[in-house]
């Protein structure tokens, strides 16, 4: 049996229905390693979450971050490189966690297979920054990437395209098919009763209400939509350090009965039932997990074009099919877009192209089968 060890950052609760499948694998010995939290994300309960037989394959390790915020040392991941014996050894492509680089290093040293699970390159790293980049990713045997975008980055740079392998990202895929169903026969009115007209088109934005997301343009588009009459409701799940700012610059629209501040939500069911009924989601920032939710239900999601600046999940997103594009911190084009594409979209179709992507690539599923191409030596499908 392939004995394979996890060495990741932290437990984040969205990674349970993944961890939980390649913990269980009959063919692989499994473990995870991951460190204490420096910040507010929500993690994975393995007392409560169906992990009770796995518990011999989970481990704490000590995380030491620099101001909290950059993880430079996990304390013992060096110490089960050196004494333990497995097959692979997974780590974070971080190159800020020096403990990485030794244990890379050890693994490496021992014949152990070393792979990074990364973003890998943006395209906007330059000099000393992308040599290091470069020295770091090479540590690696093989590569599990988050899009197609870095891969093709990754070839350019001299990295072989047969160690370089797809792996998408996902949340918990399997109860959201089951929501689906579930929440076929909602009412707008029923799921959005604190607007004046529930049943005007209703754009979302769900997630962390932060700066770099940039809701601000948000805010600044729909007020311009809505300038003559109401012609658009907002709707914004979720707590954050930029809460009250929002709220603030939001006033009017709260009044009018157009905007909601629904605060942070962690029922997945509510969630399913703000997305599945919205007609569109809106992240004007960078677009993470934020684009996979809200596809996930049907919705289509609108993001900035400057993919120097992106996360990679919004490779999910396929301009006209699912989703589309509008032009970097430009409200205006913000505007625009949403009102064009409220006005032309058929809802039932869009629905159906936003399952597509999701159903192909973006579960647990399409990860293992992934993960099992890269184990069993095989190249990569994508």
């Amino acid at each position: 049996m392939t004995t394979i060890k996890f060495f990741m950052n932290l437990a984040p609760h969205y990674r349970a229905p993944l961890w939980r499948a390649l913990l269980n694998n009959p063919e692989w010995n499994v473990h995870f390693f991951y460190g204490d939290q420096a910040n507010v994300l929500k993690t994975i309960d393995f007392e409560r979450e169906a992990f009770s037989s796995n518990s011999e394959q989970i481990h704490k390790v000590k995380n030491y971050w620099w101001k909290g915020i950059v993880l430079f040392w996990q304390k013992g991941v060096v110490r089960e490189c050196v004494k333990s014996q497995f097959e692979f050894a997974v780590f974070p492509g971080e190159m800020s966690r020096l403990s990485t680089w030794v244990a890379a290093i050890i693994c490496r040293l021992r014949g152990v297979k070393v792979v990074f699970w990364e973003h890998g390159l943006y395209g906007n790293e330059k000099g000393f920054t992308l040599l290091l980049k470069k020295a770091f990713f090479s540590l690696a045997h093989k590569h599990l990437l988050y899009e197609r975008r870095a891969k093709k980055l990754m070839i350019e740079h001299g990295f072989a395209p047969d160690n370089l392998y797809v792996f998408f990202n996902s949340l918990d895929y399997d109860t959201h098919k089951v929501l689906r169903h579930k929440l076929q026969t909602l009412d707008k009115k029923d799921v959005f009763p604190f607007f004046t007209n529930p049943y005007l088109p209703v754009v979302i934005f769900i997630g962390r209400l932060t700066g770099v997301k940039k809701l601000d343009l948000l805010l600044q588009a729909v007020n311009q939509i809505n300038d003559k009459q109401t012609n658009v409701n907002l709707l914004i799940v979720g707590g954050g350090a930029y809460k009250n700012n929002l709220e603030e610059q939001g006033r009017a629209g709260i009044q009018n009965g157009w905007l909601y501040f629904a605060g942070a939500c962690y029922d997945e069911e509510e969630n399913g039932r703000y997305l599945s009924m919205s007609d569109l989601c809106v992240s004007p920032g960078n677009v993470g997990l934020t684009a996979i939710h809200s596809l996930s239900f049907g919705t289509p999601v609108c993001t900035h074009d400057n993919m120097y600046h992106q996360m990679p999940e919004s490779g999910a997103i396929q301009a006209g099919h699912n989703g589309f594009f509008f032009k970097e911190n430009d409200a205006k084009d913000l505007k625009v877009k949403i009102e064009n594409w409220l006005n032309l979209m058929d809802r039932q179709q869009v629905r159906k192209n936003s399952y597509e992507i999701i159903d192909k690539y973006y579960n647990p599923h399409y990860q293992l089968t992934v993960f099992n191409r890269l184990v069993s030596g095989e190249s990569p499908e994508l």
